[in-house]
């Protein structure tokens, strides 16, 4: 029971830390498409930050009033449509109200997954099993460029609706879970 858990935990946070690093190989591309300025492609990439800045006070709220449970499927759920909607953008606007959107959903989803995690474990092995979640996060962080690579070479589209997909079976799974 604990190990699915830690697996889900782990999923999640490995996702949303990849998600921040994957835009960074796609900004040249984007500012030749859109004629993006060095502002405006900086605006871009900070778009995820500054969802995450907006999101991590309330984040933090809905796990504490909600549950972790909700925060993680409300989180993975707003992943879902926001990585869904990045996918279909036509412009730097839609990019960037996608990636503020990220942001937000990845900071309450960590908030959720860590609290889950926090009390679904004895307390003699809370520091393992977080500092598992984290190593995961770390992992997630530094595949994040490759994942924005392969999305350039392969299919930005398919890339971004693929991790929406992957999102929503997250909150599937996470649904199921006691």
């Amino acid at each position: 029971m604990m190990r699915r858990l830690l697996v889900l935990v782990s999923v999640v946070v490995f996702v949303d830390a990849m998600l921040f690093g994957a835009l960074a190989p796609l900004v040249p591309g984007y500012a030749d498409e859109f004629g993006l300025s060095k502002t405006g492609a900086g605006l871009l990439v900070a778009s995820f930050g500054a969802g995450a800045l907006l999101g991590g006070i309330p984040g933090g709220l809905a796990a504490a009033r909600w549950g972790p449970k909700v925060a993680v499927v409300a989180g993975l759920a707003l992943l879902a449509l926001s990585s869904f909607a990045f996918a279909a953008a036509e412009g730097p606007l839609a990019l960037g109200l996608a990636r503020l959107v990220q942001g937000f959903s990845s900071t309450t989803t960590w908030a959720g997954a860590l609290a889950w995690l926090t009390v679904a474990t004895p307390r003699e092995r809370r520091g393992e099993l977080i500092g598992t979640a984290f190593g995961a996060a770390v992992f997630g962080a530094i595949l994040g460029p490759m994942f924005g690579a392969v999305a350039d070479a392969v299919s930005v589209r398919v890339s971004f609706a693929a991790v929406g997909l992957v999102a929503a079976a997250l909150a599937a799974w996470a649904m199921t879970r006691p």
